[in-house]
């Protein structure tokens, strides 16, 4: 059968989901194993009997030319109808084209009493400062020669000389009295759209064509991650959203880099307005790119509680100045629709994010190599040396400046650590925010203050650690959990201390004291490190103030 997939169209075997994918090869690329997958199908397109547009052509100097006006018909076709409305779904196609126009069409009454000529069906017959009058053409209604009031706006028939035979479709364009020929069930509708355009119209304009207006085909689609699902003939499948970033957001950019770097756009949040994650929310952002959040583009939060919160637009918003608009998802936007909470998108970005810490100096210079970017190595050069940072440092301004500056060290200078996620979660959180492990492979912890062969304290953020609780506090005693704290436990000082967010490591076992010094209960224990040897314990050992170390999350 053939279906489209990702936009393109495809001949298919398979009539299952998973099937699809397994035969089109999207497991190798463009499609991640639970996520969510779109499925659309194309509505026909429906005619809207009680909207009609009126196409202009003008002649050489009509305003309106080439453009289109719009009338809502206040009553449905059909049974109950008033004579107006029956005579307007009977005539409408009538009033198109245009003919002569007619000198007497031009030089009767203006306000209801002129003689038309019975051609020009098509063309501006005459205006006033009260009407527009379209036409004539021939109906049956019947004639009324009292005045009515008109509302501004209203479509309404009216008749040349109180003649049936020639009858106007006219456009009030202001609030008045006045005797067309007709009764309060010649009104037909009101004008909704074009309302310049028809008061622009001159005597003698164009009018092409009368139609019922048509939708364009809608999409009825919905996501699912359940590859049983069965597939129909023109289906459309898409398994992946494509976002382009703007580069009038670069640090915006890189924080939606950091949050799918493994491809995933998780839906922690959902309205019928948008799709947003919480995964990285209580980052902070400058404000740049304060734009209209249009449908399709992305956004992330600048202050508030909410900093740091990814927004996705299924509906455009106006703009906001806690909101930084970085990106548009011009492809697979469908996915951002029919998403359910707790849905998973897989996301592709352009361009791909260009953050090689953790890879070594050789490995760096083949990723640049494809993505066409000129690398210079810088502190240790060599081919197996670690990166530990770009200048620049955002994915933006290196594929501006198309040139990247690589900072390597040592592999023996980057050590593993065991982050205690499970028994500290918001003490492993300030300390991945602190180092920068939040958005990047390695982080940097910088020596404050050392004690030689006893501890070392490490900068943090008092700020940041202002509702740091205690948690995951060591014990004194022995056996089980207690015996104090050992050598090689890293741990933050809590909000009850004055020095809160202040980290350290032990060098040596205590059992009066934590990892900065504090008493057990003033210091969360966030983390260990996997190879505690005597190396390791040197080097920490020979840390003196404004060094720098490199760490790594095991696993």
């Amino acid at each position: 059968m053939k279906i489209k997939f990702n936009g393109e169209t495809r001949e298919v075997r398979g009539r299952r989901l998973g099937e699809i994918i397994a035969e089109l090869g999207a497991y190798k690329e463009g499609y991640k194993q639970g996520c969510a997958v779109a499925v659309t199908s194309e509505k026909e397109s429906v005619e809207l009997k009680h909207e009609f547009a009126v196409k202009t052509a003008g002649r050489s100097r009509g305003r309106g030319a080439g453009r289109e006006a719009r009338i809502k018909i206040v009553q449905a076709e059909g049974e109950g109808a008033g004579a107006g409305i029956k005579a307007f779904y009977e005539n409408y196609k009538n009033f198109r084209g245009g003919g002569s126009g007619g000198e007497g069409s031009r030089e009767g009454s203006r306000e209801g009493s002129g003689e038309g000529s019975g051609e020009g069906s098509g063309e501006v017959s005459w205006k006033t400062e009260n009407v527009t009058a379209i036409g004539p053409i021939k109906t049956n209604l019947s004639v009324q020669r009292g005045e009515q009031k008109y509302k501004k706006w209203d479509v309404f028939f009216g008749f040349g000389g109180f003649d049936p035979s020639k009858t106007y479709l006219m456009v009030s364009k202001r609030e008045h009295e006045a005797a067309y020929g007709t009764g309060p069930d010649a009104v037909i509708g009101r004008l909704t759209r074009g309302r310049s355009i028809i008061s622009g119209l001159q005597e003698g304009d164009r009018i092409v064509e009368i139609t019922p207006i048509v939708t364009k085909a809608e999409r009825a689609g919905f996501a699912t991650s359940d590859l049983e699902t069965e597939i129909k003939e023109g289906q459309e499948i898409f398994t992946f959203a494509k976002v382009r970033l703007f580069r009038e957001a670069p640090m915006s950019s890189e924080h939606f880099l950091s949050l799918t770097r493994d491809g995933l756009f998780h839906a922690d949040d959902l309205s019928h307005t948008y799709f947003a994650s919480d995964a990285l929310k209580g980052l902070s952002l400058p404000a740049e790119n304060i734009h209209y959040r249009s449908k399709n583009y992305l956004s992330v939060r600048n202050a508030g509680t909410e900093k740091g919160k990814v927004f996705a637009y299924k509906e455009s918003r106006l703009p906001h100045p806690s909101h930084n608009v970085f990106g548009e998802a011009v492809q697979g936007w469908e996915l951002l629709d029919y998403a359910r909470a707790g849905d998973t998108i897989y996301t592709v970005t352009e361009p791909r994010w260009m953050m090689v810490v953790g890879k070594t100096q050789k490995e760096a210079e083949a990723f640049f190599e494809r993505e066409n970017i000129g690398q210079v190595r810088e502190g240790n050069v060599a081919d197996d040396a670690v990166v530990v940072d770009l200048k620049p440092a955002l994915t933006m301004e290196i594929a501006e400046l198309g040139e990247v500056r690589t900072v390597g060290v040592d592999a023996s200078g980057v050590f593993e650590v065991e982050l205690f996620h499970k028994e500290a979660p918001k003490t492993v959180w300030y300390f991945k925010k602190i180092t920068g492990l939040i958005n990047r492979p390695i982080g940097i912890l910088k020596v404050y203050f050392t004690l030689p062969g006893v501890m070392v304290l490490f900068y943090g953020s008092a700020e940041e650690a202002g509702t740091l609780v205690p948690e995951n506090l060591a014990e004194a005693g022995e056996g089980g959990k207690g015996g104090g704290v050992k050598k090689g436990i890293l741990g933050v000082t809590n909000m009850s201390r004055a020095n809160r967010g202040m980290m350290g490591i032990r060098l040596t076992d205590s059992e009066e004291y934590g990892p900065t010094g504090e008493t057990f209960n003033g210091a969360n224990i966030v983390l260990s490190f996997s190879d505690l040897s005597p190396a390791t314990l040197s080097f920490l050992g020979r840390l003196k103030e404004g060094d720098v170390i490199y760490v790594k999350e095991k696993g």
